[in-house]
């Protein structure tokens, strides 16, 4: 609560000479002569006797109220919140190798991309102040989700992500250079894309040193993820089982984080793969700004409505019980 004319309130000042003269005429009432009291305090005290200082309380109060509303008494309320989210492309490898079923979780085996599309699903979760895109690349790439704040549409298009949907071999330049594509041309102060593959390059049209150059030169920074355990894996295919190695390209991946400002990471397991994505969402913080503003809201009417209903009563107890006869 605040006033906008606290000056106002000097107008209570006038009670004081109010108050005074109220106590001089009351200590200046005709006395009269009792041998003595007793039999005046036998005599029942009428509601006239009890009630005598109601009417000046009344015109106390009255004031008051008056002196409260003409200060303009207001709520204030509200603090608002912008935010200067990041911009981020999720670039997905779904090549055939993501059949893999190295990765645990739940005390099961599904396959790395079930277990990479659960981390990006919280990570995704996470960022809710972030314009947040995604693109899948195999032997092609394409754009699954433009860039949007609608998370929700977006963990949909990330429920239709499935292997193969782009091809069976691992176009990395094609895939960063697409992702790149989406960021090129928005404002955003803070651009990445986090590039997750399990493979090396063996498709595509654009060399991946080539984009990630690219990359750099607008200014959008690049983590990429390796994903994968060491030696030879079950793969099901089709409804056999092989076996396929781990053939990630660390050099090709190390260099365009490092060129870009990014970093590199690998992961062998569910767990490491998670607090990948924990890094990243710590590195990458979404810059928060609170301006503060007031929504004020006039409360004087309460006032001046108490003002009225007591002067009302006053008025009221004046003709009828605390009548005075000349």
């Amino acid at each position: 609560m605040r006033f906008s004319e606290p000056w106002m309130l000097a107008s209570l000042l006038v009670l004081v000479p109010i108050l005074a003269m109220y106590l001089r005429k009351a200590s200046h009432r005709l006395a009269l002569p009792f041998p003595s009291v007793s039999i005046l305090r036998a005599v029942p005290q009428s509601a006239t006797t009890r009630f005598r200082h109601t009417s000046v309380i009344l015109t106390c109060l009255i004031l008051t109220c008056l002196a409260l509303a003409l200060a303009r008494p207001q709520s204030t309320s509200g603090r608002k919140t912008t935010s200067e989210g990041l911009d981020i492309v999720l670039a997905i490898d779904t090549s055939r190798s993501m059949e893999a079923r190295d990765f645990v979780i739940d005390n099961e085996r599904p396959t790395r991309l079930t277990v990479i599309k659960k981390v990006i699903s919280e990570f995704i979760a996470n960022r809710s102040d972030d314009r947040l895109g995604m693109v899948v690349f195999g032997s092609e790439a394409f754009t699954q989700a433009p860039l949007t704040l609608d998370h929700t549409i977006l963990q949909r298009f990330l429920d239709r992500v499935q292997i193969g949907m782009a091809g069976d071999a691992t176009a990395i330049g094609d895939g960063l250079a697409t992702a790149v594509n989406r960021l090129k041309d928005v404002e955003a102060k803070s651009r990445i894309v986090i590039l997750l593959t399990d493979g090396s390059n063996t498709s595509g049209r654009v060399d991946p040193l080539a984009a990630g150059e690219a990359a750099k030169t607008l200014g959008i920074k690049v983590y990429t993820v390796g994903v994968g355990t060491d030696g030879e894996v079950p793969v099901v295919v089709g409804n056999r089982v092989q076996t396929q190695k781990a053939d990630i390209d660390e050099d090709l991946l190390r260099k365009i984080s490092g060129d870009t400002g990014g970093q590199y990471f690998r992961a062998t397991d569910t767990e490491t793969l998670v607090k990948i994505y924990a890094t990243i969402d710590k590195l990458e913080k979404t810059v928060v700004k609170v301006d503060s503003f007031e929504k004020r809201e006039e409360r004087y009417v309460g006032f001046v409505v108490s003002a009225v209903f007591l002067s009302v009563l006053q008025l009221g107890f004046a003709l009828t019980r605390f009548r005075s006869i000349p």
